[in-house]
């Protein structure tokens, strides 16, 4: 079969954000970039979107906080625990980052779209959807870009350097043989949405019930985007019993619940999201890097993967430039993404993993216990410093001029 071939200087596939950006940044520098996203446009539900300080700090950094910030979204300014409808303890955003005093709710659609409507005011960009990567294109020992799958056919992109940006499931990354050398898996969130009550405000909840817990985050306009969690392999187990016990769990968690849980006949409502993160050994080969989550997948606890993967992004972006125009896309020169990334993402991958266990634990003395410590821990500067590393950069980015807006 003929393949129809285009040429560029970087092939991203995902169009997700942290492929958004890499390509963005990219054609605002002037090169040439083509984004491949498998699917038909960006529409998609609980899927990264919470957009915590260290975003924020990003999009400063680059001049962009304001362009974003005019889209549909909701601040959200503190999180509050509960016990058995007990309230054991609560924190501020401004407390934890006081030039950037809340997370920013949005819905992953309308912040993807304005990620492309900027990058396509610039002449390099291109972007092609319903184009997934069947295969990976080789020329010695270095990967020369992909075939994708669309709509006319096979279509051949050939690139000086390709990124792999399509996320946990990514398709280069399994094409391209790369090996993950961690992954640690607790258990599921199972989302689902309510209506706001207007009495809710703009805070997070984290529920402890005598069944499960639950996080709870406004979702703009006027919704709860609700996630049970639930350890690991327990989901089948509950589907397996059939909907009435759950609905009577969910009758019982919180008044919020109740028109929901009142109306349930089936799971169908449901969708489920597995709480795994993993860290893969080398992101980069001879003509080809990971970033995002197809390199370092977060988990759910505190709710950072989208601003992880963005600043693996924007780091990246630098990277590729130099090593573009040193005609240098060696994985020796790639890996610089790694090393200056490494860090810290696996110190908030070490974190998350103590916190999924508390969170997904089914031990009736963890479940006891831990509300407990929490509400402790949040009359110390133990949980401020946790909180810290968590949801705000450590410092600034060193991000050269080329990049800012």
């Amino acid at each position: 079969m003929t393949h129809r071939m285009i040429e560029t200087d970087v092939c991203v596939a995902g169009g997700g954000p942290a492929g958004l950006f890499v390509g963005l940044l990219l054609a605002k520098a002037g090169v040439r970039v083509t984004v491949l996203e498998s699917h038909d446009n960006f529409d998609r539900e609980y899927r990264g979107e919470v957009l915590q300080p260290r975003f924020l700090q990003l999009l400063q950094q680059l001049n962009l906080r304001d362009y974003i910030e005019s889209f549909p979204g909701a601040k959200v300014r503190q999180g509050t625990l509960f016990y058995k409808n007990k309230r054991m303890g609560s924190f501020s955003f401004e407390d934890v980052s006081g030039a950037f005093p809340y997370a920013l709710w949005m819905p992953q659609p309308v912040l993807l779209q304005a990620l492309y409507d900027k990058a396509r005011t610039f002449p390099s960009f291109e972007m092609l959807f319903h184009a997934p990567v069947k295969q990976l294109l080789h020329e010695g020992d270095r990967i020369a870009g992909v075939v994708a799958e669309t709509a006319d056919g096979p279509l051949e992109v050939r690139a000086r350097l390709t990124v792999g940006a399509d996320g946990r499931f990514s398709a280069v990354r399994k094409l391209g043989g790369f090996e993950i050398e961690y992954e640690h898996y607790a258990g599921d969130l199972v989302w689902f949405t309510v209506p706001k009550p207007a009495d809710w405000g703009e805070e997070l909840r984290m529920l402890i019930t005598d069944g499960h817990g639950y996080i709870v985050l406004p979702k703009y306009p006027n919704l709860l985007q609700v996630g049970i969690a639930v350890p690991a392999a327990e989901w089948k187990e509950i589907k397996a019993h059939g909907i009435e016990p759950l609905r009577q769990e969910l009758l019982a968690a919180h008044p919020a619940f109740r028109d929901f849980a009142e109306s349930l006949t089936d799971f169908k409502p449901f969708v489920l999201l597995q709480a795994k993160d993993f860290y893969v050994r080398e992101w980069a080969k001879n003509g080809c890097l990971l970033v995002g989550d197809a390199a370092h997948c977060a988990s759910p606890a505190g709710a950072v993967g989208v601003s992880l993967s963005v600043t693996t992004a924007v780091v990246a972006a630098d990277v590729i430039y130099d090593a573009l125009r040193d005609r240098d896309c060696s994985g020796g020169r790639l890996a610089a993404v790694q090393k200056c990334r490494d860090r810290e993402i696996r110190s908030i991958h070490s974190m998350q993993d103590r916190a999924a266990k508390l969170m997904f634990s089914s031990s009736p003395f963890i479940r006891t216990w831990a509300p407990m410590f929490i509400s402790f821990a949040a009359k110390t500067k133990l949980i401020r410093f946790v909180q810290r590393r968590l949801l705000v950069l450590p410092e600034p980015l060193a991000i050269h001029e080329r990049f800012m807006f």
